[in-house]
């Protein structure tokens, strides 16, 4: 019976771990998240997730977008930013769904009298599977969006995230 509680213990840091990791996106969305004002998009659209590399990814492509003009971004760009960034918003969708199933799955599991070892660990393996394969992912979407841009273009987006954030700064400091 103590095996059993240990069992169910683990699973249910297990769970709440896999949660934390992965969350639904359309869940999140739905949130406020404690953001408030123009410090904080919101939206997956605009960079507000709860996968770090999903949430890059987000942002950085709507900076891009935002700042195509500048940046100096052509017309194929803009176009493979934004599939990418469709790409990414239905990959996270799909990625949220299946993080829902495993959790219910998992509280399934762990709410029968008898615990299938065996089988919450076969469940277990597929759910980091998959939370594994929508990192790497939006990891090789991050690293393609990146790759779009000339040097001369990473610099001028690097000196207008800079100008951002000196005016973000100065900001607060007029508060």
């Amino acid at each position: 019976m103590e095996e059993l509680d240990m069992l169910k213990k683990m699973m249910l840091v297990l769970f709440l771990g896999m949660t934390v990791f992965l969350n639904s996106p359309a869940f999140a969305n739905s949130m406020d998240g404690g953001c408030k004002g123009k410090d904080c998009y919101g939206k997956m659209d605009k960079g507000h997730s709860q996968c770090p590399i999903a949430n890059k990814f987000m942002m950085k492509a709507h900076f891009l977008l935002e700042n195509k003009a500048g940046i100096g971004l052509t017309d194929d760009q803009v176009k493979t930013i934004k599939d990418l960034k469709l790409q990414m918003e239905k990959d996270s969708v799909r990625q949220g769904a299946d993080m829902q199933t495993f959790m219910l799955d998992l509280q399934s599991k762990l709410a029968e009298d008898k615990v299938d070892i065996e089988e919450s660990n076969t469940l277990i393996d597929k759910g980091f599977a998959s939370a594994s394969a929508s990192a790497k992912s939006n990891l090789q979407a991050y690293a393609k969006l990146k790759s779009l841009l000339t040097p001369d273009q990473m610099t001028k987006m690097k000196a207008l995230h800079e100008q951002m954030k000196k005016n973000e700064r100065e900001e607060k400091e007029d508060k």
